[in-house]
């Protein structure tokens, strides 16, 4: 075996170990501290109790989508082309569907946002889909799916406005298919946009603020990509947003 192998091999074998190793404790304290919190009505908590509990149960969720995507990182990353099963995916059900997930997930980890004494101002997480009803890739479903989703959580995790304006937009040019995910959110500076396919390197300064995770999703679209013998492009204005596009080629 060849050292970069080993090495991969290895890289490969610690994830694994990491993240199950996890999932057992992460679990039990996901549902003691929702099960407590449950019970908030009648044990009557003091005001300090309540909200540790609910921050513990908050950052539980927080390390166990961490955890879940470790595992699939670590899945694609070992994957082979020829033992990946492809078929039809029809586009437009399946993005709706990322879309209401993503929209979802953010809900349920995003921060506490301030008094909404502004009743005028618009707010919330919009995606807007133009998708031919019938068009379909040839693809991995599972991996099209974490691949949709990711780009969509992106595009949703580096906005900070009040409201979210996300537009996906799939084409067909005659020997690819494309589906572009546009934000209008911060932007990634020049320096930036060359590394932020490498794994566990992270888009973090003033103008984005703490960003939550670890820098696999988009090495993991990468390679969701480079198993399709398919391409990611990224063009971003600072301030403005970036767009996204994937392209999968016709068999």
């Amino acid at each position: 075996m060849k050292e970069e192998e080993k090495n991969t091999a290895i890289s490969s074998r610690a994830l694994t170990l990491i993240s199950h190793k996890l999932k057992t404790p992460l679990s039990i304290i996901n549902g003691y501290s929702e099960a407590i919190l449950s019970q908030a009505g009648k044990e009557k908590f003091s005001p300090f109790t309540a909200k540790a509990l609910e921050e513990i149960n908050k950052q539980g969720g927080r390390m166990s989508l961490l955890v879940d995507k470790l595992v699939a990182f670590n899945k694609v990353t070992t994957a082979q082309n020829e033992g990946i099963e492809k078929q039809p995916v029809y586009l437009k059900p399946l993005i709706k569907d990322c879309a209401a997930k993503a929209i979802a997930q953010e809900e349920e980890t995003a921060v506490p946002e301030a008094p909404r004494d502004e009743a005028s101002i618009k707010r919330g997480t919009f995606v807007e889909i133009d998708c031919p009803e019938r068009l379909s890739v040839t693809a991995n479903e599972e991996m099209l799916r974490l691949c949709i989703r990711e780009l969509l959580a992106n595009a949703i995790k580096f906005n900070n406005k009040m409201e979210k304006i996300i537009k996906v937009q799939c084409a067909n040019h005659g020997d690819s298919i494309s589906i572009s995910v546009r934000d209008y959110g911060a932007g990634i500076r020049p320096q930036d946009v060359s590394r932020i396919f490498d794994p566990f390197y992270q888009v973090d300064d003033y103008f984005t603020g703490q960003i939550s995770g670890w820098g696999l999703g988009l090495p993991m679209v990468k390679r969701i990509l480079d198993l399709h013998n398919g391409s990611i492009s990224v063009v971003s204005d600072r301030g403005l947003g970036s767009i996204f596009t994937i392209n999968f080629p016709l068999l």
